[in-house]
């Protein structure tokens, strides 16, 4: 994944220079809509894959989100970037991973997806025992893995995360809801 994450953040860089090249000549919202359209959506391709990698690589590409955020309203770089991410409304890059992936997985669970996607996931089943979870219908069951790329695939990372959410946001009644309980809960409050 290293090397994925290395030529993202050439092509990611490629496209930062050049936006700084012409930003004098633009305005701040057609600056943002560049940057979202040649930036972040470098970021967001396939993002979901990226789930699970390492610290390192996940701070490569926040501090290209973070150079982004910079351009658009034209400060140094030394200007701390997460007043500005959250001014923009964009989620780090970790939780943007998060995102996506909760995506995929309520869309599995609520069957909106397609079926290799929905094999990969299974409900929780508490057994004969009677837990305080055994009410929880949302719930997934996490398969055990061997080895550390097995706990970055989709049918355990997916799992584990749709797990930790409380179970109202689990239980929206459609997609653009779900989203927005999501993006709500991963926003960081600093």
């Amino acid at each position: 994944m290293s090397d994925y994450v290395g030529s993202l953040c050439r092509s990611v860089n490629f496209h930062l220079r050049n936006l700084r090249r012409i930003r004098r000549f633009i305005d701040q919202s057609t600056c943002a809509h560049a940057v979202r359209s040649l930036i972040l959506s470098w970021l967001d391709y396939c993002n979901s894959l990226l789930a699970g990698i390492s610290q390192s690589d996940i701070q490569r590409l926040q501090s290209l989100q973070n150079r982004a955020a910079r351009l658009i309203y034209q400060v140094d770089r030394y200007t701390p970037a997460s007043p500005l991410l959250r001014e923009l409304h964009w989620l780090p890059v970790q939780q943007r991973i998060h995102f996506k992936v909760l995506l995929h997985v309520y869309n599995s669970f609520y069957h909106l997806s397609p079926v290799y996607l929905q094999e990969l996931i299974a409900k929780y089943n508490p057994g004969r025992r009677n837990l305080r979870s055994s009410n929880d219908n949302t719930r997934l069951a996490i398969p055990s893995t061997r080895r550390s790329a097995g706990d970055r695939s989709f049918a355990v990372i997916g799992p584990r995360l749709w797990n930790a959410l409380p179970s109202h946001i689990r239980a929206a009644p459609n997609v653009q809801y779900f989203k927005k309980l999501l993006k709500t809960h991963l926003f960081p409050i600093e």
